[in-house]
């Protein structure tokens, strides 16, 4: 029997309605001899466990007690790894055998490369992008409606050629595991948002490579988590709670406390000042007061449990 080069791992909230066609995917691909399979789910109430243990039971499946967040529970997979390669997935994320086998063919024939991730069609027509780390310089700019000025990124077109970048999405990655462990998988302290992030950056500082695959093509249904958690959620949008507790962890820890303060009281400034712009000129749309609502100043919580 063909040992596998991968272990797929699949994070789970409340994914039971989702979750299918990229179980069903990964069959084959397990079927094939091309990988393994663990799904973490974070504590669902819907009917996730259950629906996984009687459709894909071929899959490991682990229950969480509570919910661990994303980088957390991918980190729980990543222990039960015994492969060269991991792929961390969203459970709307689905992939073909052929593009988990060019993703792992890359990394066999690219030895600095440490993670890589495919062309990645998103449910709203997007394709999926890489390149740039973001900096605190990009949050003011983006506050300023110049987000093409942030950083710079190119979508991942499939067929293309493989290109290096310092960021890539973290819906679907696959990482040496090797160098996850060596990395200390995910920081557990981020909950959900920039973990990817943060991964990217320390596995840049480490000395890997990060390259986008056009060469293997991925699907995502964009943010279909997010909005169970929160229906009203637009397509591509965040949960607010989370992301901007993350984002100040994230300056904080990789350009200092007194950065991530001033990047956050700078972002006010700037929205405050298009808020009243927009007074003058009549128009309706405020976005201070929707910032004000969210988390401000403020890091993720920290983890008050440990996997048993």
């Amino acid at each position: 029997m063909k040992i596998p080069d991968v272990t797929a791992v699949v994070v789970t909230y409340q994914s039971r309605a989702i979750v299918d066609a990229t179980m069903r995917l990964l069959r084959a691909a397990h079927e094939s001899g091309a990988l393994d399979c663990v799904v973490v789910d974070n504590a669902s109430t819907d009917g996730t466990t259950a629906f996984l243990e009687s459709r894909h039971n071929w899959a490991r499946i682990i229950a969480s007690p509570v919910n661990l967040g994303y980088g957390r529970g991918c980190n729980r997979g990543l222990e039960l790894a015994r492969t060269r390669y991991v792929m961390f997935m969203n459970p709307d994320v689905t992939i073909e055998a052929d593009s988990v086998a060019v993703l792992a063919r890359f990394l066999d024939e690219h030895p600095q490369a440490g993670i890589v991730a495919p062309a990645t069609l998103c449910g709203d027509g997007r394709l999926q992008s890489a390149g740039d780390l973001p900096t605190p310089l990009a949050v003011i700019l983006q506050a300023a409606g110049l987000k093409r000025s942030c950083c710079f990124r190119r979508p991942i077109t499939p067929g293309s050629a493989a290109f290096r970048a310092n960021w890539l999405c973290g819906a679907i990655l696959m990482a040496r595991k090797n160098l996850m462990d060596e990395l200390g998988g995910f920081d557990r302290r981020f909950f959900l948002y920039f973990e990817e992030t943060d991964l990217c950056r320390r596995a840049r500082l480490s000395g890997a490579e990060l390259w986008a695959v056009g060469g293997a093509i991925a699907q995502h249904v964009v943010s279909s988590s997010a909005r169970i958690v929160q229906p009203g959620l637009d397509k591509g949008g965040c949960l607010s709670e989370h992301f901007f507790r993350s984002r100040f962890y994230y300056i904080a820890k990789h350009h200092g406390l007194l950065t991530a303060v001033a990047t956050e009281i700078g972002e006010l400034a700037v929205l405050a000042v298009k808020d009243m712009l927009r007074l003058v000129f009549r128009k309706r749309e405020r976005q201070l007061l929707a910032r004000l609502r969210a988390p401000i100043l403020a890091f993720p919580a920290k983890e008050d449990h440990k996997w048993k």
